[in-house]
């Protein structure tokens, strides 16, 4: 009787160092041999696990741990092989693809940075930086809002073009800071009106503390005003991720 295989990641050589531990379901993960690469596994669980926030976290710190000894390419939450030859034969047919993906995120960590004004900061700034706007709000301000309304409309409009303007500009500066320090960035989808970046930056592991050092400086500079979410190391899911169709089509590196 066959197993089925959860996947959590894929290497060429075992990660050394602490335990893998405990997967999705709770169940152990191994780093096993197959098809010319090692692979992380455990047992898939009979049921499918949902893709809660508690069965991703448990994927993503199996991943966590792997990578901190090894690179690793991460597998998409929920990929099942059927059995261990079929996952050996999976591997071997997309043996190229799986070299030239480990190749591009050799020796590398990925960092993100989350950047957000905080609450109020920007309204302000814009208003001081623009009288005209700053007149105008102080003059409605005094009168009857049914005798305001498109003025308030027309107020809103500009403050809004101001505000893309802003953002446009200080993600440019944040990021022409740090992009230099990575080998490849990532633009993510902003998350609400108050952030104007949110990057994932793929960075070599010898200079992961000098851009440690360079968020820092940012923060000194900018906390005042902004908000830095600064996270990782992490796997490399926005730069690498393998999905695979077990029964017939190859793995693809994306």
């Amino acid at each position: 009787m066959t197993t089925p295989l959860w996947l959590y990641g894929i290497g060429t050589a075992a990660p050394g160092g602490a335990p893998l531990g405990a997967g999705v379901a709770g169940v152990d993960v191994q780093a096993v041999e197959a098809g010319g690469f090692v692979a992380l596994v455990s047992p898939a669980p009979g049921e499918r696990p949902a893709p809660t926030r508690r069965h991703m976290m448990a994927h993503t710190a199996v991943l966590e741990r792997a990578t901190a000894a090894a690179d690793m390419l991460p597998v998409r939450f929920g990929t099942v092989a059927p059995s261990s030859t079929a996952l050996a034969r999976c591997l071997a047919a997309n043996a190229p693809s799986l070299r030239n993906a480990m190749s591009s995120i050799s020796d590398c960590v990925e960092l993100g940075l989350r950047a957000s004004w905080r609450e109020g900061v920007i309204y302000e700034e814009i208003l001081a930086a623009e009288p005209a706007l700053r007149a105008l709000r102080d003059k409605l301000a005094t009168r009857p809002m049914q005798e305001t309304y498109q003025s308030r409309i027309e107020l809103g409009r500009r403050v809004e073009i101001a505000l893309g303007a802003r953002r446009e500009a200080e993600a440019k500066a944040l990021h022409a800071r740090l992009a230099p320090l990575a080998v490849r960035v990532a633009e993510l989808r902003d998350v609400d009106d108050a952030m104007l970046l949110n990057r994932a930056f793929l960075v070599q592991r010898r200079e992961e503390q000098r851009f440690d050092a360079a968020v820092a400086a940012l923060e000194a500079e900018q906390g005042a005003r902004l908000i830095l979410r600064y996270v990782g190391p992490v796997p490399p899911f926005n730069f690498v991720s393998l999905r695979a169709e077990w029964f017939g089509a190859p793995a693809a590196a994306a």
